[in-house]
């Protein structure tokens, strides 16, 4: 399967690489941006291979732990989409809030 990311989620990821490089070095962060590289290659082989998130039940939404980050993504045809990449040290309320928000605002909920 074909892998895209959204603008939003892919501008998050930079992000978030940029605070661990600050917080860490970079070799740091060119771990972590291996690591969840190479969570994400997977889904191209095995999309199901993430824990589907129930609060969503209108969409199928899954996601990848990848400590101490989540990878949301959902399927929609024959392409992976990656709706966003969240540090996992935040409230489960707060996670699906912003998940939900980038759904809406991009027509897949």
């Amino acid at each position: 399967m074909e892998i895209v990311w959204l603008p939003s989620a892919d501008e998050a990821f930079f992000k978030l690489l940029k605070d661990v490089e600050g917080l860490f070095g970079t070799l740091v962060a060119e771990q972590v941006s291996e690591r969840i590289y190479s969570h994400i290659d997977l889904l191209g082989s095995f999309p199901g291979i993430g824990v589907r998130d129930f609060f969503f039940s209108n969409a199928v939404v899954r996601y990848l732990v990848n400590t101490p980050n989540i990878i949301y993504y959902t399927i929609v045809f024959d392409k992976v989409v990656i709706v966003a990449i969240l540090n996992s040290r935040q409230s489960p309320e707060n996670i699906h809030r912003v998940i939900a928000n980038i759904l809406k605002s991009n027509n897949l909920l």
